[in-house]
């Protein structure tokens, strides 16, 4: 599915909070689970995989998202520490600090930043590293929620 196009959104929220940045990405693989797409979450680490699995099997009753961690069952939404041994080659959701430079095997790369200083920062640099590739981002502000 690789694309002449790369598709890279950046969703910067205006909070700090974690409780508020993790239910935000989890309405964000819902929403991408919804329209049929598969998801590889790269995390940073082994409690923010934690987080994220958890976050995704609470997300509501009416809305069960199938998720796995690192392929231990087959599901369209899978989680990943570090690196992704297997891209699904659609959608990147790169919650990591670090630059995704396997990227272009997805159709769409997303980048969730909020207003924590190491974020913010790590975020910058990964913005100018997808400009330095001739990608143009897309950028959402997501306003903080009551």
């Amino acid at each position: 599915m690789q694309s002449d196009s790369q598709d890279v959104l950046f969703y910067v929220l205006e909070s700090a909070e974690t409780a508020q940045r993790d239910a935000f990405i989890t309405k964000l693989v819902n929403k991408i689970y919804s329209e049929n797409r598969l998801c590889d979450i790269r995390c940073g680490d082994d409690q923010e995989t934690q987080r994220l699995d958890l976050a995704l099997w609470q997300f509501r009753p009416e809305a069960f998202i199938p998720h796995a961690i690192a392929l231990e069952v087959s599901a369209p939404i899978q989680l990943w520490v570090q690196q992704v041994s297997e891209p699904c080659e659609d959608v990147l959701l790169n919650l990591h600090t670090d630059f995704a430079d396997d990227f272009q095997q997805y159709a769409r790369t997303i980048e969730v930043l909020d207003q924590s200083e190491a974020l913010i920062e790590r975020g910058r640099e990964r913005w100018r590293q997808y400009k330095a590739l001739g990608i143009e981002p897309t950028i959402h502000k997501i306003p903080a929620s009551k």
